[in-house]
């Protein structure tokens, strides 16, 4: 199922998932996306969940739970742009904040052009805690 909604654009990795899913299966499955691109050394993904449902907007301990998880296996190699439903994103961006803090380059945006441009416009991803 994973490779069905992956793509390569260009200077980027796209993973664009529709269906119905779980909050703890959505998770997973960007986590996958994720681990894919760490290990070959594919350092932007833009991720669009606008295609995903069957789950209600995160909780904050949800938020908490998916921006450390993704920051983990990010491991500072992977960038990462979200494509979400405005009634999905936290108004203070509480899964950014969280994923910023543990050393993940990411953002939250409601529209796929604004995801391009964030990602297009980032310098290499790098290590938490080394300046870029």
């Amino acid at each position: 199922m994973f490779f069905e909604y992956f793509s390569l654009e260009d200077g980027y990795a796209a993973f664009r998932p529709k269906g119905q899913f779980t909050f703890d299966e959505a998770v997973q499955v960007v986590d996958e996306a994720l681990a894919y691109c760490r290990d070959n050394k594919i350092r932007r993904l833009l991720v669009d969940i606008t295609g995903m449902t069957g789950f209600p907007p995160p909780s904050t301990l949800q938020r908490f739970f998916f921006g450390s998880k993704w920051a983990e296996t990010a491991g500072g190699k992977v960038a990462l742009s979200v494509v979400a439903p405005a009634e999905m994103i936290d108004p203070e961006k509480i899964g950014v904040t969280v994923a910023t803090n543990r050393g993940l380059q990411t953002d939250v945006f409601t529209a796929e052009s604004d995801a391009v441009d964030w990602l297009r416009g980032l310098s290499r991803p790098s290590n938490a805690g080394s300046p870029g």
